[in-house]
């Protein structure tokens, strides 16, 4: 049974890294997505504006503008700043499946490997059964 508990363990924790990841990653791009348009408006609008009117200070306003300068700076950093959100909220999700591959992974007593593997295989079908299936959610939006 110790070897299936650390392969188990194993698998279970190489998931939920990956999915963790996957997670930070969808985060990311929609922390980018919303600090894009967000920049996209606000060098709109003060490309607009001008306190005199010059065709120089135009020309420049117009540059900046199509060249989206110092939005790459922001954008940049909302996108470090979802993926580290999304991941935290995934790790915080996965914490008893990072628990219990603990447990499987590096204890000796097969006993405790053991319930942990049985753990971890609840908590997979419980994950199953209620995210993949839609059997306990609302489905009926359209009555």
């Amino acid at each position: 049974m110790t070897i299936i508990s650390k392969l188990a363990g194993g698998l279970s924790l190489v998931s939920c890294l990956t999915d963790a990841h996957k997670t930070g990653l969808i985060y990311a791009n929609n922390e980018f997505a919303k600090v894009s348009g967000d920049v996209f408006i606000a060098n709109s609008l003060g490309s607009q504006k001008a306190e005199k009117v010059s065709e120089k200070d135009a020309q420049r306003k117009n540059w900046l503008f199509r060249n989206n300068f110092f939005g790459g700076i922001r954008e940049n950093i909302a996108r470090v700043r979802g993926y580290l959100g999304g991941f935290g909220t995934s790790i915080v999700r996965y914490m008893p499946n990072f628990v219990l591959s603990a447990v499987a992974l590096f204890t000796k007593s097969s006993v405790f490997s053991g319930f942990s593997t049985i753990g971890l295989a609840a908590i997979e079908l419980y994950d199953f059964i209620r995210n993949s299936t839609s059997i306990f959610q609302r489905t009926d939006y359209l009555e």
